[in-house]
This record gives structure tokens, C-alpha cells and sequence, in this order.
């Protein structure tokens, strides 16, 4: 009885001192609160604005309006290639220093990403994480400017890993990162960020059939835009990506090797045929990294400049062997 009395007093105080209605409580595993990364990384990250364009150049499908991010605090801003291709004039709205003219630096077709600076300094740099850490299922948010509205953000999972042929975007990419994050004309040059606030890609295409979100968005995953950037800053000279001209897949779990790509290919006048490549090879790795899908030997490759030495493992038959490519 006593212990029943005790009961009463307890909810009758809490009762009464919560103001006869019971407090709000989180419920456990509800979704996450991202306010601290938002607040952290918002300032880093701004609107693009083409304000004139070629005559002949078409309106691009965000219609002159994208986003971007600071990667360096001297005034470097990345964003997508075919939000500012063409343009005469482009302009960025950067938080905290209003509108501001920014000039081109250079322009990657093969990661739709291009480089832009603007005559500021001690901007907000957004972080780099690692995409190849990203996993199904995991919290990403996405932040641009949709239909003109600067510094949106949206919130979803990362929905898929390695998407490619998917008919739009840069064809060349062989690594999407697929998200459901809300994402409409206007996101293109946004980063696509982990639950820590790291971005991890630039988005760069929508899948829709009525042109605004459907819940499948494309991001170039960060560590190959950033190799971008480098040959951006690089100049002209450093731009040109190296190539192996080889055509691969990979080897289904059937297989008798359990990792590598088979060579189906070449591109005429490929440097891994010159080197002694054939097809039906088996790449099995390139500069010590072993190769599981079509994307690991594209980021090998892209790595280097034209003229290194790409040193790939083969299996032919029986036979393992190493031969020495010079990337073209």
C-alpha cells in the first residue's frame, strides 16, 4: 500500500509541476538532428548564377541556376560543368559576403565539374570524407538551390553504389553514389554530405519522367571530382585525362577468380593493347589496388597524368604477369 501511495505522489507532482500536460519526449532511434551540421556547413556552400550565356548555347536543364562549395579559403568553388558551360558571366551568393562575381578556372567534361574563384579570402572550406566508405542505407543530406532557393537542404539514404550507364550525367563516370535526397533543378554543383557534414559527392543528375525529384538522384563521387580539381588548377596542360583504352566488366560471383575485370576491348589505338593486353585478360590489379568493378581501375588511371606508368597484374589462362602501361 505503502508503495502504491508512493506512486500517486510521484505522477501527481510531475503533474503538476509540467503544467498538467506531460512533457515531450524523443523517442529512441527516431531520426537523427542534424541543425550542428547544417549551421557548421552552411556557410561554405553558395549559389551559381549564369547571368549571360553564348546565343549559342542552350539553356541547361537547372536553366542557369546551381550551386557549389568552397574547397579552397583563397576563393575556390566547385560546382557542375553544364551549369556555367558557355556562360559570358557568372556569379555566386556566398553567406555572409552577398553577391560576387567569379571567373572560370577550368572545366572537367569527363566529371561534369568545373572550378570557379572569386575574389575573396578565409571563406568556409566544406570537409571531404571518403565515398568509398559510404555504405546502403546510410544518412547523406544534400544542400543547393532548387528553383532558385539558395542553401536548401534535403535529407535521405544513400540508395545505391556504383550506378552507371544510367543515360544521363557525365557517361564517363563508372561510380555514381545514388541518394534519395530531395533534389530538383537547381542542386546540380551542391555537395552531397555524410551524417558528419563530409562531402562525399557533387550532384550532378536527376532521374525523372516530370523533370522535378522522383527520389533518385546522381552524385560524382568527391575523391574523383577533387582529382578533377587538381588538374583544373593544374591549367590546360594538366587537364587531359590519361587513358588505358580498355573496355572491361566485372567477373560475376561464378567465376573462378573472385576478383577482377575481364577485358572485353579496346578504343582504337588503346595503350594496354600496345603493351601487350588481350582480350579475355583479367586485370586483377593496377598500381597494387585490387580491382573489383570497373570503377576502381577508372580511379587508378585518373589518378596518374598522361605519360606515367600504370603497372596492372594480369592473368591470362593459368598465368599471372605484370605489364607495365604508359597512360596515353
Amino acid at each position: 500500500m505503502r508503495h502504491v501511495f508512493f506512486i500517486l505522489v510521484v505522477f501527481f507532482v510531475g503533474w503538476w509541476v509540467g503544467g498538467r500536460e506531460p512533457a515531450p519526449v524523443s523517442a529512441a532511434g527516431g531520426p537523427p538532428d542534424f541543425t550542428q551540421v547544417v549551421q557548421r556547413v552552411d556557410p561554405g556552400i553558395v549559389r551559381v548564377t549564369v547571368r549571360s550565356s553564348t546565343a549559342s548555347q542552350k539553356r541547361s536543364r537547372d536553366d542557369g541556376v546551381g550551386a557549389g562549395f568552397v574547397v579552397d579559403a583563397g576563393g575556390l568553388i566547385l560546382t557542375s560543368r553544364h551549369v556555367v558551360s558557355g556562360a559570358q558571366r557568372v556569379v555566386v551568393t556566398v553567406p555572409g559576403h552577398g553577391v560576387v562575381d567569379a571567373t572560370v578556372v577550368g572545366q572537367d567534361p569527363a566529371t561534369d565539374t568545373a572550378l570557379l574563384r572569386v575574389n575573396l579570402r578565409g571563406l568556409t572550406v566544406v570537409p571531404t570524407g571518403n565515398p568509398r566508405s559510404l555504405r546502403v542505407g546510410q544518412w547523406v543530406l544534400a544542400c543547393g538551390s532548387p528553383y532558385n532557393m539558395p542553401n536548401s537542404w534535403s535529407v535521405g539514404i544513400v540508395s545505391g553504389l556504383g550506378r552507371s550507364n544510367v543515360g544521363v550525367g557525365p557517361r564517363s563516370i563508372a561510380d555514381f553514389i545514388q541518394t534519395d535526397a530531395a533534389a530538383n533543378l537547381g542542386n546540380s554543383g551542391g555537395p552531397l554530405l555524410d551524417g558528419d557534414g563530409r562531402v562525399v559527392g557533387v550532384m550532378t543528375a536527376i532521374l525523372s519522367r516530370t523533370g522535378g525529384h522522383q527520389g533518385v538522384g546522381l552524385a560524382v563521387p568527391i575523391d574523383v571530382a577533387m582529382q578533377a580539381v587538381a588538374r583544373m588548377r593544374g591549367g590546360t596542360a594538366a587537364s587531359r585525362r590519361p587513358s588505358l583504352g580498355v573496355r572491361v566488366r566485372a567477373l560475376s560471383s561464378a567465376a573462378d577468380i573472385p576478383a577482377g575485370l575481364l577485358v572485353t576491348g579496346f578504343d582504337p589505338g588503346a595503350s594496354a593493347q600496345a603493351s601487350g593486353v588481350q582480350v579475355r585478360d583479367v586485370l586483377l590489379r593496377a598500381d597494387g589496388v585490387l580491382l573489383q568493378r570497373a570503377a576502381d581501375l577508372q580511379r587508378a588511371v585518373w589518378a596518374r597524368k598522361v605519360g606515367d606508368i600504370l603497372r596492372l597484374v594480369v592473368q591470362r589462362g593459368g598465368k599471372r604477369f605484370e605489364v607495365r602501361v604508359p597512360l596515353r
